[in-house]
């Protein structure tokens, strides 16, 4: 069991008051087909958050992010890169189940919702800035961009999700699609990094938890990592772990292994010295706070100036409330639609043949590829000048 209260076995969570309620909707769910984020989830599972405040979990250690960019040797870049990678995990899939002791469902962002955020110099890594933009809606898309100036270091990508209900297995299974790309000032390379799969459990228990499952890769001109994630099975293993082997591109040989918990420890096995040492301790290293505008400085379309009515009337146990502002958000996001009044983007567009995405997914082993799971070539990409010109 991890030590950060993470564990699926906990005792039932969910309001003696709403069980009637959460067996009708798993009931809903045990007879759904196809992609259930149409589905209208009860709001007493709401987490009255957006899942465009999701890309401020990037930073939770900027000074990782920055590192990144330090090491003279590509190699150990590569493996910066994967600690920056697997310090993101904690906070994107398993904090709010701490928090709420269950793992609950955040707002669907609307078209052109926002979420901007930066984090503060950390250890004399430098001031780290985030622009999140939800690009689509049908599918739902968002955009993340993050960037440390100091360290010349920014990371592009854009993510989405599908989702299946799996009733067999009593779990929703949910394919990421995207992936994040990683540049840097000072040195040539790239890195892609491929998203894992997810599986919500929990669910007949009434406490809902996120497993990472299947791989992620991060793949540079020169090296490459596949990240395996497991979990706890019916009969054996431990939940959040996590295998990532480093290896020069065309080689079978391992130069470093991190294994462990994503959500806890983990080590770093250099496999020419044998040296074994601390890689992560995310239970120990305190993350560092976003620092977000006040409401008043906010514009409407910012994720918390934006559903701030909803999150309020879910925090007080107004739940019928919360449902009825909700739904006055998602009928004028509908009949918008409708209307064609699409409202433009401020932070990204779109570029139909990404070059770096294609030219890095080529060498990762087909087994891997983005393009092989999702048909993808193309790349929602921060355009700084997009955003200058929509604000002169």
């Amino acid at each position: 069991m991890s030590g950060n209260g993470t564990n699926g076995d906990a005792e039932i969570q969910v309001p003696e008051s709403k069980k009637s309620e959460f067996s009708g909707f798993l009931k809903t769910l045990s007879t759904f087909t196809g992609d259930i984020y149409s589905l209208t989830c009860p709001s007493f599972l709401l987490s009255g958050t957006s899942t465009l405040e999701y890309g401020q979990y990037w930073a939770d250690y900027p000074e990782y992010f920055a590192a990144i960019s330090e090491p003279t040797k590509e190699v150990e870049r590569a493996v910066a890169v994967l600690k920056w990678f697997i310090s993101t995990l904690y906070g994107s899939f398993a904090s709010r189940k701490d928090k709420d002791k269950i793992e609950k469902k955040p707002f669907n962002p609307i078209l052109g919702e926002q979420f901007l955020a930066r984090w503060e110099d950390r250890y004399g890594c430098g001031e780290t800035i985030l622009f999140s933009e939800q690009v689509s809606h049908h599918p739902p898309i968002s955009a993340v961009y993050l960037e440390n100036k100091k360290a010349g270091v920014s990371a592009n990508g854009h993510t989405g999700q599908k989702s299946q209900f799996r009733a067999t297995a009593a779990r929703i299974d949910v394919t990421q699609v995207g992936h994040v790309i990683v540049h840097m000032r000072d040195h040539p390379e790239k890195y892609l990094i491929t998203l894992p799969s997810l599986q919500i459990l929990g669910l007949w228990k009434g406490a809902p938890y996120v497993e990472l499952s299947g791989y992620s890769v991060i793949q540079s001109n020169n090296f490459n990592i596949v990240i395996e994630f497991s979990g706890k099975g019916w009969l054996s293993g431990e939940k959040h772990t996590f295998n990532g082997v480093v290896r020069k591109n065309g080689s079978k040989e391992p130069l470093y292994t991190a294994s462990g918990n994503w959500s806890g420890k983990s080590t770093l096995e250099n496999h020419l010295t044998q040296e074994k040492t601390i890689f992560l301790d995310i239970e120990g290293t305190k993350r560092a706070n976003p620092i977000i505008a006040s409401e008043d400085d906010q514009n409407p379309l910012e994720s918390r100036k934006l559903w701030k009515n909803i999150a309020q009337s879910i925090n007080e146990g107004d739940f019928a409330m919360a449902s009825k502002l909700k739904s006055e958000i998602e009928q004028r996001q509908r009949e918008k639609v409708k209307r064609g009044d699409n409202t433009p983007l401020q932070f990204f567009n779109w570029i139909d043949t990404d070059q770096v995405f294609l030219s890095l997914n080529e060498l990762i082993n087909s087994k891997y590829q983005v393009e092989d799971k999702y048909k993808e070539r193309g790349s929602w990409v921060y355009n700084k000048l997009l955003f200058e010109n929509h604000n002169n």
